[in-house]
């Protein structure tokens, strides 16, 4: 079930905020607790109920694994705990790749697994990773095993992120005074969830086509030109981002919606001066994650340079085999990788960068090199990679027009991404202090959320446009990683 999909929009989600506000009001807090988990095990089971297993089984287990972390020898549990979750994650999305890889290099002729990808099974395994790991560290505490089933299959998050912390969600979930004012919630969260939305359906879906006709012929094997090339790199670029910061959004209102806060996963990470910039605006739960638990667990920045720099390499591939069991994910982690040790040997020959004191240029540098790189990123081989760089490199001439038509949404794009205030700026004043610091939000200079008739009425129509145009929804790209 898409969040775009006429079933969730115009079924599940009202069952399900109604069914949650009258068990909170006729049978208590807890009650309706149960019945979120209840509707987060429907909506999951909705695509494929043989999944249902793998994810109550992982909730079991690492709610075991915590416990024995508590009680002695934290090193020894976490470490079993954090290698059984790799090891799920290894079999059933890393097996066709790992014995592919393994056939080529050896020549053997070994059968592939087959085996089919669980819905969700990145990123609740990273958040279920991290929570073992803050339970050794002492920063989060095994609560209920109801809410902590809740914690990891709190549907507005499950499916693509943000990847949440527990000890972030726990103290909501105890919070029994925390939904209690439930128009508060719904207008709030309705209306985060309905720019989510408009970015997935509105945006993201109608640039689709143009970034799909210029992939597809790269795969098809034909030559693309330079205008295709550029045009179809630029839309994908967009497609992406307003994909997963409408997802994100989504998601963010969601939670709202049931009186809970969810982490904010973008902040307009195309304006970055730097890649490192980037990685601190994009998806910034993963970035997160992966400084945190993985960056330093390597040791970080303090065993001198040259093991600074290689952990920040080591930490891009994985961060790019997260993403895709292929090795043009693995190519993609490896230039962010390499553009991050740029960055980190700059800042030492020159502070602020090699286009520092004119801002627009370091943009555009960046917003350049991420084009580029996600070319790779979408490509679904590396023929099909070399086919649209050498058509953007101009190797192909520039081959018949695209029409007005790309454009035209590209210049939206463009304005939206470049001049509009993010969701998390737009809504500064309804998140919570500490989300606000994690992503690094800072108040607008205007176009503050302020919940009056007027927004009511904009809300309402933003709603109902989007609801025309979902009757053709398209997945989520994040759906398939």
């Amino acid at each position: 079930m898409v969040f775009s999909a006429p079933e969730f929009l115009f079924l599940f989600l009202p069952l399900t905020v109604l069914a949650f506000y009258l068990a909170r009001r006729l049978a208590g807090h807890d009650a309706s607790l149960w019945v979120l988990l209840g509707a987060s095990l429907i909506f999951y089971s909705w695509w494929d109920v043989r999944f249902l297993p793998l994810l109550l089984g992982s909730i079991v287990l690492n709610f075991g694994f915590a416990h024995l972390i508590r009680r002695g020898n934290s090193a020894l549990w976490t470490g079993i705990g954090v290698t059984a979750n790799l090891a799920l994650l290894a079999v059933f999305k890393y097996a066709d790749f790992l014995v592919e890889n393994l056939n080529s290099a050896t020549g053997a002729d070994l059968p592939l697994p087959g085996l089919p990808l669980p819905l969700a099974i990145s990123f609740f395994t990273f958040q279920q990773i991290a929570f073992l790991v803050d339970t050794a560290r002492r920063t989060t505490d095994p609560s209920r095993a109801d809410r902590y089933a809740l914690f990891v299959a709190f549907f507005p998050q499950l499916i693509a992120g943000p990847i949440v912390h527990h000890r972030t969600m726990a103290p909501q979930l105890a919070d029994r005074d925390r939904p209690s004012k439930a128009m508060e919630n719904i207008s709030i969260g309705l209306s985060i969830f309905a720019i989510g939305l408009a970015k997935k359906v509105l945006i993201a879906d109608t640039v689709a086509p143009y970034s799909n006709a210029a992939f597809d012929t790269a795969a098809s094997g034909e030559p693309v030109g330079l205008l295709l090339a550029w045009s179809g790199a630029l839309a994908y670029a967009m497609q992406i981002y307003f994909d997963f910061s409408g997802y994100s959004d989504m998601a963010l209102g969601l939670g709202r919606m049931f009186g809970f806060q969810l982490p904010v996963n973008f902040n307009a990470p195309y304006r970055s001066r730097s890649i490192t910039e980037f990685w601190r605006r994009w998806h910034i739960t993963l970035s997160h994650f992966l400084r945190d638990y993985l960056y330093i667990s390597l040791g970080g920045n303090r065993a001198g340079q040259v093991r600074t720099l290689v952990n920040l390499m080591i930490v891009m591939l994985l961060g790019g085999l997260w993403h895709g069991a292929a090795w043009t994910f693995v190519v993609w982690g490896g230039l962010h990788g390499l553009a991050l040790i740029w960055c980190r040997l700059m800042d030492r020959l020159r502070p602020g960068g090699l286009f520092n004191g004119v801002p627009w240029v370091s943009v555009g540098v960046t917003f350049l090199f991420v084009v580029i790189t996600w070319v790779f990123f979408r490509a679904e081989s590396f023929d099909a990679a070399w086919m649209m760089l050498a058509g953007m490199a101009g190797l192909n001439g520039t081959g018949a027009g695209v029409g007005e038509e790309p454009f035209i949404a590209l210049v939206i794009c463009f304005l939206l991404i470049w001049r509009a205030p993010e969701t998390g700026q737009f809504f500064f004043d309804q998140i919570d202090p500490a989300l606000r610091q994690e992503a690094g939000l800072t108040a607008p200079r205007r176009l503050r959320w302020t919940p009056t008739r007027r927004t009511a009425v904009l809300i309402a129509a933003l709603l109902f446009i989007c609801a025309v145009n979902t009757w053709g929804f398209s997945e989520f790209i994040y759906y398939n990683f």
